[in-house]
């Protein structure tokens, strides 16, 4: 039998029905387990399925909850050890969405966060995001890289610094408000380094640069199986390179 071929209006793209999403989510779970080293139970990808959109998230025995820079708290789970007390964790999130008259869901987004932190700890700092985007998401252009990595650490930093400690003179002098016009300049390395948005750049993890100049950095998975590949590829990196990690005194 043979298939009508696919036209530009009708690009090739990751698509599930409810039961297959669900049904995936358990297998991919078992899959994610073996990369981490987790037994089976302990790694979950929870399905929210609606008649509009499914949502997958990352969870299990193994996981605990833990706030992002942006966005609502989600659920983390152990990569490994930095040191004896100090892991790597990995929060996942996968968002897809039907419209109009389509039978089955489509691939919108997914994303990977990295944190450091000790166990029971609400408080576990984001290091990077590692995230895949689909044209049907209003943030795919050619001009930034897809999928890519974005680096958290120095906006984690810069949101726990602590407050400059305020000194009290004689309160029964008045003080003059001084005015100041625009933000302050930063005046030492320091300061301009944990000044730097390094957060907002979009740094390519499939640009091929060396082949042609002209070649899209933005790639949108065309399947299933590519998007799978993808996120047990990042996790076994992910884990592979922290484990070089160490907390120094």
């Amino acid at each position: 039998m043979a298939f009508p071929s696919l036209s530009k209006s009708d690009p090739a793209e990751p698509k599930l029905s409810s039961a297959a999403f669900a049904q995936r989510c358990k297998s991919l779970a078992v899959r994610f387990g073996e990369v981490v080293g987790q037994a089976t139970g302990n790694i979950a990808f929870a399905p929210e399925i609606s008649s509009t959109a499914a949502v997958m998230m990352l969870g299990g025995r193994a996981s605990e909850t833990i706030a992002r820079n942006r966005g609502s708290p989600h659920r983390v789970v152990p990569l490994c050890s930095v040191t004896d007390e100090v892991y790597a964790w990995a929060g996942y999130r996968e968002t897809w969405q039907k419209q109009g008259a389509e039978q089955s869901f489509r691939f919108v987004e997914g994303g990977f966060t990295l944190h450091i932190g000790r166990q029971g700890e609400l408080a576990k700092p984001q290091i990077l995001r590692c995230e895949w985007i689909s044209p049907r998401n209003g943030a795919f252009v050619n001009k930034a890289g897809h999928p890519h990595w974005q680096l958290d650490v120095l906006e984690s930093a810069r949101t726990r610094l602590p407050e400059p400690s305020a000194r009290f003179d004689n309160p029964t002098i008045p003080r003059v408000a001084i005015e100041f016009e625009g933000e302050p300049t930063p005046t030492t390395s320091e300061d301009l380094l944990f000044g730097l948005t390094i957060e907002r750049m979009h740094l390519a993890s499939a640009a091929f640069w060396w082949r042609q100049p002209s070649t899209p950095v933005a790639h949108p998975p065309e399947t299933v199986a590519e998007l799978d590949r993808w996120i047990l590829g990042c996790v076994a990196y992910l884990r592979q390179e922290v484990s070089r990690c160490s907390i120094l005194a």
